[in-house]
Parts: C-alpha cells; structure tokens; sequence
C-alpha cells in the first residue's frame, strides 16, 4: 500500500483523465483566496461574492534598497575567507611556495590569521594551519554578515 500525497485518486473507471503531472500544480494556490460581499449586497450569497487581492509587503529585508556600504563590507568579509581558502587548499596541495602568486597567497593568508595564530597548537604545522585558518575564515564571514546588516537601516 502507497501513500500518495498530492495526488487525486479516481472514485471510478468511468471519470475523466486526469491531468498531466507536470500540470499538478496549476490553478492551485498555497493559500486559498478570501472573499467578500459583493458591494451592495449584504447578504454573501455564494453568488454575490468576488475575489478580493490582498497586496503583501514585501519582507523586511527587501523592503529597503540595497546600502553599497554593507555590500563592501560584505564583499570584504567574502575576500578575506577566499584568501584564506585558497591558501589552506594551496598548503593542502603542496604547492611551490617560491611561486609568487603562491606566496602573495601565503603571506595575505598569514597576515588575516595573526590574530589566531595559535588558538590551538598541534604537533604537525599544516594540521594548525588548517584549523587555525578555518577558525579564523569562519570569524570574518560572522562578523562581516552582522556588520553588513546593521549597515544596512
């Protein structure tokens, strides 16, 4: 036995076909519609009565426009957890680090951990960077996702 959920079972052979299931979905809504007397008559009748469109507000956050500011501050928060990825996945890899773009990597990376160099020590070095930097990718996005957003009202 099958639970079909969604779907209108046929009371008999003899009804019509059912709609496509790609067509499921149409003219149904999540909600249903409200109604309301038709004006002048006051006694709401099924007949009598018309579909009103109940205008919503948009959400809070897509109310206002959007503050160039906190998108900067943002994108910031973005660039330095990038960095960082890049360069525990370029540690990861064992890449060149006498390669210039390989250490500019390296050295942006270092500098945004400095202030969690050593939040947690390990014997092997890559194993702390990987989680030192990881932590500290971490603190920028929060802080940049909670800073943009109280820039932008």
């Amino acid at each position: 036995m099958a639970l079909h959920i969604g779907r209108k079972h046929r009371e008999t052979s003899d009804a019509p076909a059912a709609a496509p299931r790609w067509r499921f979905w149409q003219g149904r809504r999540l909600w249903p519609s409200r109604t309301a007397p038709a004006a002048g008559t006051g006694t709401g009748a099924p007949d009598a009565t018309k579909t009103v469109v109940v205008e919503r507000k948009p959400r809070r956050w897509r109310r206002t426009r959007p503050n160039p500011v906190s998108m900067m501050i943002l994108a910031a928060g973005w660039a330095a957890v990038v960095i960082l990825a890049l360069g525990m996945l370029l540690t990861w890899g064992d890449a060149n680090p006498g390669n210039d773009i390989v250490d500019a990597v390296l050295d942006a990376g270092r500098w945004l951990a400095t202030p969690f160099h050593d939040v947690f020590t390990r014997r092997d070095p890559e194993e702390q960077l990987y989680i030192n930097w990881t932590i500290a990718a971490v603190v920028y996005y929060v802080l940049a996702r909670a800073v943009s957003w109280m820039t932008r009202f």
